[in-house]
């Protein structure tokens, strides 16, 4: 397991979201980062990201559009924790 702060896990679920790179994530079996990028997803683009970033805004909710249409919906957080807990 690394040491990610929490800004820097948050930044790297939202890129791989945008890059569209699960799989590569997964084969990696990075479980901390699978962990973040299903909670990005479950939690949804923030609204106020909107008005804040409305260029990323309409990026990540795309991508987590994205994400459902290729089937990675039943990734959620508590799915990749046990998960993870029988790959220990």
């Amino acid at each position: 397991m690394t040491t990610r702060s929490k800004r820097s896990l948050r930044v790297e679920a939202q890129d791989a979201l945008v890059r569209g790179t699960m799989a590569t994530v997964f084969r990696a079996r990075d479980w901390e980062l699978l962990e973040a990028i299903a909670a990005t997803v479950e939690a949804d683009a923030p609204i106020e990201m909107a008005a804040t970033d409305p260029a990323m805004y309409v990026t990540l909710r795309a991508a987590i559009t994205r994400f459902h249409l290729k089937g990675w919906s039943n990734m959620t957080a508590e799915r990749v924790r046990q998960v993870a807990g029988r790959a220990s």
